[in-house]
């Protein structure tokens, strides 16, 4: 009949290889991302039905698989990303919609396919700060 200690090891061991070998990780750190996006220093006017979309996009090699994250600014200009998000480089676009639904006031300029924004996300601490006149 096997020890107590021995079968603890085993699920020690069993459970640090399925952490290896999982997608995701026993360990992988996710960070709420903040910050405020401005248009020399001042937030984008908005209409009662307008909207600043904000979307972090992974930078990533083309063709690589990968997932946004969407968020929405305010009045002031300040949004929070919905999901929490692994800290990295990640591509930043953002859309102003009034009203919405609507044309996109920045004529596509910072949309996803077009945004030479970029901002590392290091920690919850650092909030993103994005000026589209000095981006």
């Amino acid at each position: 009949m096997p020890s107590q200690i021995s079968i603890q090891h085993a699920a020690s061991w069993l459970l640090g290889v399925v952490c290896l070998l999982s997608l995701t990780g026993c360990s992988e750190k996710l960070v709420t991302v903040k910050g405020k996006v401005l248009n020399n220093q001042q937030p984008l006017p908005l209409s009662p039905t307008g909207s600043v979309q904000v979307t972090l996009i992974p930078d990533v090699p083309p063709g690589s698989p990968y997932t946004t994250y969407p968020g929405r600014a305010d009045a002031t200009g300040s949004f929070a990303i919905e999901e929490k998000v692994k800290p990295g480089k990640y591509r930043v676009a953002v859309e102003h919609n009034d009203p919405l639904p609507g044309t996109d006031k920045l004529m596509g300029k910072f949309s996803p396919a077009n945004t030479k924004i970029v901002r590392e996300i290091v920690d919850e601490k650092t909030p993103l700060s994005i000026d589209l006149s000095m981006p």
